[in-house]
Formats: C-alpha cells, structure tokens, sequence
C-alpha cells in the first residue's frame, strides 16, 4: 500500500510519513501516536481542529510509511524529539506548538517540554504514560510484558499469520474506511512492529530528558479512562498550584482507544482552542481563525 499522505525529508535520504491541514497561519498542533499506534489515531481531532488550526499527524521512523531511523540509532524519546523538530523545521511551523499525545506518546510529551518549554503552548495527555510511572515498583516490569507482546507480534507478522487476523481487528473509534484500511494494513506490517518493540526497548526512566531544566507551568490537560484521572493527574494538581491552567477528565467506561472517538476528539479540541487562545499570539492568526476561536463547541 502507497503512502496516503505525503513523505516529508527529515535527513538527506530519510523521510517521515506525514498528514498536515489547516489554514497555514494558523496556531499549529501535533498528534503523537502511541507505541503501536498510526497517524489514523489523531484523526477526529484533525477533523475537530482543522477550520481553524495547522494540525499535524506523523509517523515516528520506521512506523506508519516512514522510513527507519538511522542504523544503529535508539529510537529513545529524545531522539523522537529531535526528529519531529526536524520535521517541523521542514514544514515551516512556527511555535509555540499544542502537542497532544496518546497513550506511550505521553513519554515524548515530557521529554519535549523538559527539553524545549519555549516552544510549547500547551500539552493534552490521552490516556497516556508519565515516566514516573516507570520508575515506580513494577512499571518497568509491564513496559518489558509489553515488548514481549510485541516480539511475538513481530514474529507472526515475518510469518505471514497476521493476514488472517488483520481483517478482523477492532475498531472503536469509527475511522473512515480509508483510514481503517490503513491501520488493518500497518497492523501485520513488520517493520511497523518492529519500530514500536525498538522505542520500547530504548525507553530509560531514568533519562535526561525526562527530568525538568526548568518548571513547566504551561497549560496541561489530561484525559484518562482511571477514575483517579492516571498518571498524569499529578501533573495537572502540579500545574494548577502554580497558578497555571490544569484540567482532568476522569472518563470511566471508555477503553484506552474510545478516548479518540469523534465526541472525546471534540472535547479535546476544545482545550486545545483554549490553550492557544491564551498562549499563541494574536498577530499570528488571521481575523478569520480569530472569529474561529470565539464560536462556542457543538455537540461536547
């Protein structure tokens, strides 16, 4: 299957898979998918955003239709940094930017404002992991189940057993079928997994990048499945009592994928409009974005 959207030079000779709408003045949003995830994913909240917002959705190196990252190369959290900076660099965006993560993509999300807070307006966690989770008794033990799942998953994919199941995966979010199409195809292709066991395995709780040059007091909102809002809810108490903007939306019921269905998209593009209203500034958004940014949500 040809890559659906366009393959953007990163590095002489690398290119990374990537979708971009929205108005080219606009305040502009990236969507990182989780470990197993695609660019399909973030793709209700592209559709929530995209009258009045540049959204980005990517792939990593060697996920979706990207090509791999250098041989050789740990596909750690910060070296995905560097990587969507140089993407960015290459579409012209202009900071500061929203990043909304899912899932695994939490890690990056920290990694990201520990490493360049300049350049965020604002971080929206789906569901998503904290480092110190990791650090805690027994986190490392799951993220090391996980790559097991996936060395397995690797395995039936080499061994042409995932055609038969592809078919047949769920989808909860109700993608288009162009993009259910592509998530069932990337789901028995090999190198997307393995892509993901590589992040796994270069995950290091104890990193550099995970640990703050500075406080990040820039808007945060969390959205979780757990009724204590996961992992992240520290984050959002911490925020607020620095007299920041935090909000939590504990969601029981949902599953960790419902969480990007087109309701919960909406809502999270709601917070992500507030976060740029307050952080982007207004000489960089055109009078029609503007009036965008005032009509009230429908249907959240």
């Amino acid at each position: 299957m040809l890559a659906p959207f366009d393959l953007v030079e990163v590095e002489p000779g690398r290119r990374l898979h990537v979708c971009v709408e929205g108005p080219v003045d606009a305040p502009w949003v990236i969507f990182d998918h989780g470990a197993f995830g695609s660019y399909t994913d973030g793709w209700w909240i592209k559709e929530a955003l995209k009258t009045d917002h540049r959204v980005v959705l990517y792939g990593r190196a060697g996920m979706d239709w990207s090509d791999p990252a250098p041989e050789g190369t740990p596909l750690s959290p910060d070296f995905h940094v560097a990587d969507l900076r140089r993407l960015l660099d290459a579409l012209a965006a202009r900071p500061p930017y929203v990043l909304v993560g899912h899932s695994m993509a939490g890690l990056r999300l920290h990694a990201y404002a520990n490493l360049h807070p300049d350049e965020i307006a604002g971080r929206v966690f789906v569901d998503a992991m904290n480092p110190a989770y990791l650090r805690r008794k027994g986190g490392m033990r799951l993220l090391k189940a996980f790559a097991g799942l996936l060395r397995m998953g690797r395995l039936a994919s080499k061994a042409g057993a995932l055609n038969l199941i592809a078919p047949f995966t769920g989808d909860d979010i109700d993608l288009p079928k162009p993009r259910k199409q592509e998530k069932r195809f990337l789901f028995r292709k090999t190198d997307h997994w393995t892509a993901a066991l590589g992040e796994v395995l270069a995950t290091d709780p104890d990193a550099a990048c995970f640990t703050p040059s500075i406080p990040v007091t820039t808007p945060v909102s969390v959205f979780s499945r757990e009724a204590d809002g996961g992992e992240n809810a520290g984050l959002v108490k911490s925020v607020s009592n620095q007299g920041g903007y935090g909000r939590l939306f504990a969601l029981e019921g949902e599953t960790h994928t419902s969480l990007l269905n087109p309701h919960h998209a909406a809502r999270i593009a709601r917070e992500v409009r507030y976060m740029t209203r307050i952080q982007v500034p207004w000489e960089r958004t055109s009078q029609m974005d503007k009036a965008m940014h005032d009509q009230p949500e429908i249907g959240v």
